[in-house]
């Protein structure tokens, strides 16, 4: 063994390397690198001893952190193949950087508060970058990205997360990893997938983008420094190529498996998830805004669906009738069990978010075909229900249909719930199953069916106050489903203002009723309690009230409460007490009491 510094060592390479089969280096990155570039030309093998400091050629090799073990490892004969990356003719070992790339290179073990914490302070002042990349077979990729990553080792960054199923130190090709973020919002999420991103999960997150080849050709509208194991050692246009079993390694026992099962890859480009078409336009005009737009090629899945539940056909019309008939029998047998039955059958939740993302993105044929769909579908509900009101003209009104008579702000607050709840699922298949339970939460059908029935028995009230619920369902659907088309990331390419102003509009609209009907419950509530609290002296007796119930009927009020008292009442004596309980009112009472005797 004989010792002797990089520097005396690269003043004269080739006369100190002669017959030199393997040398063991212990110094500065930039020294290992001098030392790898010669074992590419003179063909020995290397070991390492990495200093204390150097955290991520240990981690990144396995090499112990003892330093007796290190020397041990560096002084065997069994020397792994590796490949090695050059940008610019400049050796990587880890990573290197173009542009920004905010938190790819973070720690993937960080807490979640310290990486947003990071994730903020290294997204102010982010820009969006015209880039140019062309592959080993000529093609190439026209994009706008905040910057890009080639990682070539680099365990227990997110950066490594993201393709650590598709990379390895053997494969004969680089692993580049563009950053286009759409949105602060798709930022935001980027950093919560890649923190959870399991193992086996190939999809990469919106807005990163995936380049695999033996030889890749990066360019920027502006000179951009290239950051190559963290020193800025050259800039772009840079070239990079990978050297197929550049040097043979002394390295730990995971990566000495790792190259056991390691085989060349084929050339593979993944940029659907980056701005590319018509989004270029949109992306290099603007700062990268809150929330995300997409064209209708990015998700040409969601919107084919949408417009297939649009359209009005057999089916639609076939559950539509038979989930009112159910709903309609339930109310009046007063079962929930056979009202939720009816829920889950109904068809209207369909074309009401398809009408969402035709407001959204100002889909004139999307919105028509919607609204002509949910329009039919109200008539249809409304007529037979009013056949079986027609049908069944002296059954009673029950307390399932008293229940959707006073709307309020809270079956608008559970409206808006739902519509959140509604577009999500309908944009992820994997929880598109929860439809259903959506749709049993807003109840569409039955208030429709509730309608039908006032409508059938010439009721007004009745009608009017039941579809004002449905209503309040449909509006508040609409709008919130329609903002949460727009967080996750689908509003169109040219802004639309028009269709979201006219769903406030409605809301604000609906909003006053409402106000009005929440009011009264809250007053209704009110009178209940001191009804309770109040002792009445009438004619001399004394009378307890309790168990005081109130419930609005056409042009009156209905009162259901309990009377105790020792003394023995008459209609005198009643009556003298709903002239009291009338004063405070200025609708017409009516009132039923259950008289107790107290002994």
């Amino acid at each position: 063994i004989s010792p002797i510094s990089v520097e005396s060592l690269l003043q004269d390479p080739q006369a100190r390397l002669e017959n030199v089969k393997h040398i063991v280096v212990a110094g500065s990155l930039a020294s290992i690198k001098s030392v790898l570039s010669l074992a590419m030309q003179y063909e020995f093998s290397v070991g390492l001893i990495p200093l204390e400091s150097q955290k991520t050629l240990i981690k990144s090799l396995d090499l112990p952190k003892a330093v007796d073990e290190a020397i041990e490892l560096a002084l065997r004969c069994d020397a792994q193949p590796m490949d090695l990356i050059l940008c610019n003719g400049k050796i990587l070992l880890f990573k290197a950087s173009i542009g920004r790339v905010p938190l790819l290179d973070s720690s993937g073990n960080r807490t979640l508060i310290d990486l947003l914490r990071e994730a903020l302070k290294k997204f102010i002042g982010i820009k969006l970058l015209r880039f140019v990349f062309s592959t080993a077979r000529e093609k190439t990729i026209n994009t706008i990205a905040s910057g890009c990553m080639i990682i070539q080792i680099h365990k227990g960054s997110l950066a490594s997360r993201l393709i650590q199923s598709d990379s390895n130190v053997r494969d004969g090709a680089i692993s580049l990893i563009i950053t286009s973020p759409f949105s602060i919002v798709e930022y935001l999420r980027f950093l919560l997938q890649s923190r959870s991103r399991s193992s086996g999960q190939k999809a990469l997150p919106n807005g990163i983008g995936f380049i695999k080849s033996s030889q890749i050709d990066i360019d920027a509208e502006i000179e951009l420094d290239v950051f190559i194991d963290g020193t800025s050692e050259t800039h772009t246009p840079v070239h990079c190529e990978t050297i197929p079993d550049a040097v043979r390694l002394n390295a730990g026992v995971l990566l000495e498996e790792e190259n056991k099962s390691a085989s060349t890859t084929k050339e593979s480009i993944r940029i659907d998830n980056i701005p590319n078409g018509k989004e270029l336009e949109k992306a290099g005009k603007n700062k990268i805004p809150f929330f995300s737009y997409a064209s209708e090629e990015r998700f040409r899945e969601l919107f084919v669906s949408l417009r297939n539940d649009a359209r009005i056909n057999t089916t639609y019309v076939v559950l539509l009738i038979l989930s009112t008939l159910l709903a309609t029998f339930g109310l009046y047998l007063n079962s929930a069990a056979v009202i939720i039955g009816a829920m889950v059958l109904a068809p209207l939740m369909n074309p009401i978010v398809s009408i969402s993302m035709g407001l959204l993105r100002s889909d004139r044929t999307l919105f028509n075909e919607s609204a002509k769909t949910i329009v039919i579908g109200i008539l249809l509900a409304l007529l037979a229900s009013a056949l079986i009101a027609l049908l069944f003209p002296h059954k009673p009104v029950t307390e399932e249909m008293l229940g959707r008579l006073n709307p309020s702000l809270l079956d608008l607050a559970v409206a808006i719930i739902s519509g959140i709840a509604a577009a999500y699922s309908k944009s992820f298949k994997e929880v598109a199953q929860s439809l259903a339970g959506v749709a049993i939460a807003v109840a569409l059908v039955p208030p429709l069916a509730v309608a039908g029935i006032g409508l059938g028995n010439a009721d007004w009230y009745f009608f009017l106050q039941a579809f004002l619920l449905f209503s309040t369902n449909l509006v508040g659907i609409i709008l919130a489903a329609t903002f949460t088309f727009r967080v996750l990331g689908y509003s169109p390419i040219v802004g639309n203002k028009r269709g979201v102003s006219f769903v406030i509009l409605s809301l604000v609209l609906i909003t006053i009723p409402l106000s009005l009907s929440y009011t009264q419950i809250v007053d209704t509530l009110v009178f209940e309690k001191n009804m309770e609290k109040e002792r009445f002296l009438v004619n001399e007796k004394y009378l307890i009230i309790k168990n005081v119930r109130i419930t609005n009927q056409k042009n009156a009020k209905v009162i259901d409460m309990d009377i105790y008292t020792r003394d023995s009442l008459t209609r005198h004596d009643l009556d003298t007490l709903k002239q009291k309980i009338q004063a405070r009112f200025t609708r017409k009472l009516f009132i039923r009491t259950e008289i107790i005797y107290i002994l």
